[in-house]
């Protein structure tokens, strides 16, 4: 058991530092998800969108109803708050930190992603939902930081 977890720890930090993110430390982590648990708070009270629909996109990459403009406000309007994405432009430090360790181009991919939809949710739908699907695919056994 506790060679597994060594293992594990030990290539949980040479993914991090091959990508070159500087870790948070403890507080600042819990002061992070705290400020994120917020910005969903005051999203879904501007969105009201059910719980699991969150659910269901955030392991799915997929909403119930993909023409639902609510939920695609609910993430567009949390990655927004959050500082996870400004003007459809990702953070890619926070995006690295707190939802995936994105690796070669996914950050500029994801961020080409609706340019061609004229509502704003749903152009910042697209880029989060690209982000999310690279997330389950791409990182799926690799630990975010």
């Amino acid at each position: 058991m506790f060679r597994a977890i060594f293992v594990f720890s030990f290539v949980s930090l040479l993914l991090v530092f091959g990508q070159d993110i500087v870790l948070d430390d403890p507080e600042k982590q819990q002061e992070m998800h705290a400020f994120f648990k917020s910005i969903r708070v005051q999203c879904a009270d501007e969105n009201l969108i059910t719980y699991a629909s969150v659910l269901q996109f955030n392991t799915t990459g997929a909403l119930p109803d993909d023409k639902d403009k609510t939920s695609m406000c609910y993430f567009h309007c949390f990655f927004e708050k959050s500082g996870l994405m400004d003007n459809y432009k990702l953070n890619a430090d926070l995006v690295r930190k707190y939802v995936w360790p994105a690796t070669g181009d996914s950050i500029e991919a994801c961020e080409k992603e609706g340019k061609e939809e004229a509502n704003a949710c749903e152009r910042g739908f697209a880029i989060i939902k690209c982000v999310v699907l690279r997330s389950l695919t791409d990182a799926r056994n690799i630990p975010v930081v």
